[in-house]
């Protein structure tokens, strides 16, 4: 489970961005790298917390379209924390994220957050039966 959590090509096969860049060390960069409606797009964040094979705490920003050339405080961004625990049967995730200022803006990442969990435990599943 951990190594899909930092490994470029797992995430990039469960996550909907085009390319994601980080060493996943506290303190790195994160680079992520897409198109939206023909645009190119960036989110931006860092790495704040590792805990091997039990946590891992990010920051992201909204959506920059480099061409606007629009710059976003650090303070601004959201935060992401996700645990891990053994449960017995398997793993389970507990995932939340922080500095959603609008309800808006708390109900679309939680439609895809349920989206991306479900591509990974879909993707890590099929990669345990031996399906990918």
């Amino acid at each position: 489970m951990w190594h899909a959590l930092i490994d470029r090509e797992m995430l990039e096969r469960y996550m909907y961005m085009g390319s994601i860049t980080s060493d996943w060390r506290e303190g790195s960069p994160i680079l992520w790298k897409s198109e939206w409606q023909g645009k190119s797009l960036e989110v931006r964040g860092a790495v704040l917390r590792v805990d091997p094979q039990r946590a891992l705490e990010y920051s992201y920003s909204r959506p920059i379209f480099p061409s606007a050339r629009r710059v976003q405080a650090p303070s601004s961004y959201y935060r992401v924390a996700i645990e891990l625990f053994d449960d017995g049967e398997g793993t389970r995730i507990e995932l939340t994220q922080h500095n959603n200022t609008t309800r808006k803006e708390l109900e679309h990442p939680e439609g895809s957050w349920r989206l991306t969990l479900g591509n990974l435990r879909w993707l890590l599943e099929g990669d345990r039966s031996g399906r990918s």
